[in-house]
């Protein structure tokens, strides 16, 4: 063997490994983003049903997702466009009954301390609130992030409220002389979401949305 043919038998062999190993690496981002993706559509699954009100809170996943709706001037939930809520309803009621209903309004807030903040809340046809969870969000850990429902029930403190629960001073953190506790160390990240729930409450109650909201029952 010459030295030219060694030279090209080595080149051969170098550039097949980098090929392969280019190809593994690529293949391991590939399936890691993919499960990455499943993880985060399971959570947000979870999450659609954690905020139905509890007439409805045994209805399957896939009947929920089935239940999308384009949601009407997105902008105002700080969304983009076409983007899609859910309209959920009982199917096993008997015709003699009222059907129990809830809308599923996503909202993301820019006011977070490090960045967007993406909800979901729910919303029941006597358009109290019936559930709001964090799906995704950048806060600090320890401090902002007690905003999430597995840190702390603080975010359960919307259950059961409508617009008019609170006068329009009452929608704030209680530094703010509003209705809600703040977090020690962190006021951005409660008063943000507290003013993104208040917002969605006001934008369900000037929207056009599939569900009938009725007066509350006494």
């Amino acid at each position: 063997m010459t030295l030219f043919q060694a030279m090209q038998r080595g080149a051969f062999a170098l550039g097949t490994f980098a090929l392969v190993t280019a190809g593994s690496v690529a293949l391991t981002r590939a399936l890691t983003a993919e499960r990455i993706e499943t993880h985060q559509l399971a959570y947000q699954h979870r999450q659609l049903q954690a905020v139905l009100p509890q007439t409805l809170a045994n209805t399957p996943v896939t009947q929920v997702l089935e239940s999308t709706f384009t949601i009407p001037n997105p902008e105002a939930l700080g969304l983009q466009s076409d983007s899609q809520g859910w309209w959920v309803s009982d199917q096993d009621s008997n015709e003699n009954e009222s059907k129990s209903s809830a809308v599923i309004l996503p909202v993301v807030t820019r006011q977070g301390y490090n960045g967007a903040i993406h909800l979901l809340i729910g919303i029941d046809q006597q358009q109290r609130i019936s559930g709001v969870r964090v799906t995704q969000h950048q806060e600090t850990p320890g401090l902002g992030d007690d905003i999430e429902r597995s840190r702390s029930d603080w975010i359960t403190e919307f259950n059961g409220l409508r617009l008019d629960s609170l006068p329009p001073e009452g929608w704030a953190v209680a530094k703010d002389g509003g209705h809600f506790d703040a977090f020690t160390g962190a006021t951005i990240t409660p008063r943000a979401v507290v003013n993104a729930v208040h917002k969605a409450l006001q934008y369900a109650a000037d929207t056009p949305l599939p569900i009938t909201f009725e007066e509350p029952t006494l």
